[in-house]
């Protein structure tokens, strides 16, 4: 790798054709501990955990079962609640490799979580808006500019300070989540900065990883780190006895 390539920041997203030869050989973090992480991390700020994009609710159980095992050791964890937005009759247009219909499913089924079904410009209503209240972390798995730019818009006055917006395809053969991010940051004047970039396996079925992101918004409040809790396995160990 070049220097010039080091400092232009290419190299912080995928090649085209890499994964083949990067199929086994690289350990990217998992979408559950990228998930696990960013709850920790959004534990002191206040608000509750929304996600558009929700398919078989894999990583909504991931987000409730990690905030459940907080809240056996910070009583203010457990105000917090999750809500679920997806349409669940799959993409509506197609989407890098994956075509329109792709991700369609009936309802999950998940306990403890308020699943808002619907395509999010008639689902993601004032109403429900004045229910959420406050965002403390959201989680961008949409796919499409469109639907992430209408989630996003969305958000804008319900984002607590410090609040977390992890996407799931950041960066990609299409960066989509990219484009709607930036564009929204421009419209909002939303500040935020990046906590982390994570690389994984491509997400539409091609040739070329993409990136997890995971940005702060930055606000007036100050905000404390979160105190760390027990390593994750007794936590599991000892929540799996209650």
């Amino acid at each position: 790798m070049s220097e010039r390539t080091l400092l232009d920041g290419s190299w912080l997203g995928g090649a085209p054709g890499e994964w083949p030869e990067l199929r086994n050989k690289v350990t990217y973090p998992s979408r559950a501990q990228v998930l696990e992480l960013s709850v920790q991390l959004s534990r002191p700020v206040p608000g509750h955990i929304v996600e558009f994009g929700v398919w078989k609710g894999y990583s909504t159980r991931v987000i409730r079962d990690e905030l459940w095992r907080a809240r056996l050791w910070e009583r203010r964890q457990r105000r917090k609640r999750i809500y679920a937005c997806d349409s669940f009759e799959g993409l509506p247009e197609g989407y890098e490799n994956l075509p329109a219909g792709t991700f369609a499913t009936p309802v999950p089924r998940l306990n403890g979580v308020r699943v808002v079904k619907g395509f999010f410009a008639e689902s993601l209503t004032p109403a429900l808006a004045a229910e959420v209240g406050l965002v403390s972390l959201a989680h961008l798995d949409a796919d499409l500019e469109s639907a992430t730019a209408c989630a996003l818009d969305w958000l804008t006055p319900l984002l607590a300070d410090g609040a977390l917006l992890l996407f799931d395809e950041f960066y990609g053969e299409d960066p989509a989540e990219c484009r709607a991010f930036v564009d929204w940051s421009t419209r909002s004047g939303v500040r935020t900065t990046l906590l982390a970039l994570f690389g994984r396996e491509p997400s539409g079925k091609g040739g070329m990883t993409d990136r997890r992101a995971l940005f702060q918004v930055i606000g007036r409040r100050h905000l404390r780190k979160a105190p760390p809790l027990p390593p994750v396995r007794l936590r599991r160990r000892l929540a799996s006895r209650w």
